[in-house]
């Protein structure tokens, strides 16, 4: 992945500059990176797959309400706080404790936590996911 450090008056690049592009931009935590999109796969989705998608895009939605909410925002902030002491220690043990996942991902930004904790809640509630 190359990094880019663009000048003015470009700070913030995203995504393509056309639909036929295969040169991708974002910005995540702050440093803008390029990435190619090598072999694209074209052919029709799977079911499991629509119910990833369908899952995540519940609690990208779920989280933006959470965020809106003071209240519920400072729950997520402490839970937070809680999770990256544990990770700093183990972080699939953190995992398993405040997401009820195995892997050893740790996620580094307040949202990303946030996403993950309600996707795990709603698979739980949908076990077809």
């Amino acid at each position: 992945m190359a990094k880019v450090e663009p000048a003015l008056p470009f700070d913030h690049f995203s995504g393509k500059l056309s639909r036929k592009e295969r040169i991708v931009m974002r910005t995540r935590n702050g440093r803008t990176h390029a990435y190619a999109i090598m072999n694209p796969y074209t052919g029709p989705l799977a079911e499991s797959r629509k119910r990833a998608i369908s899952t995540f895009s519940q609690a990208v939605t779920l989280c933006k309400s959470e965020m809106l909410d003071p209240e519920r925002l400072a729950y997520w902030q402490d839970r937070y706080i809680q999770y990256c002491k544990a990770a700093n220690k183990h972080v699939p043990r953190a995992n398993a404790k405040f997401l009820g996942t195995t892997s050893d991902k740790f996620y580094s930004t307040l949202r990303g936590f946030i996403i993950a904790s309600l996707s795990a809640q709603l698979k739980a509630k949908n076990p077809s996911n």
